[in-house]
């Protein structure tokens, strides 16, 4: 059983981890055992902070290399 949930976990993904896209996400929590993952992910909202965050950790990176 996992510990976050899988709206937490994606966030935390998208932010902390060398996924590029939501599906890269959607991959990554499939592996790791979370189910129902496109209900979870299917509304535009989330698919919104997903993309910014990933868009934030992207930037972050570029000003630190």
């Amino acid at each position: 059983m996992n510990d976050k949930s899988t709206l937490e976990r994606a966030l935390e993904l998208a932010r902390q981890s060398n996924c590029r896209t939501v599906e890269e996400i959607r991959r990554t929590l499939k592996l790791e055992g979370y189910s129902n993952i496109e209900q979870h992910l299917l509304g535009a909202s989330i698919k919104k902070q997903l993309n910014a965050a990933i868009s934030a950790r992207s930037v972050g990176n570029a000003a630190g290399a």
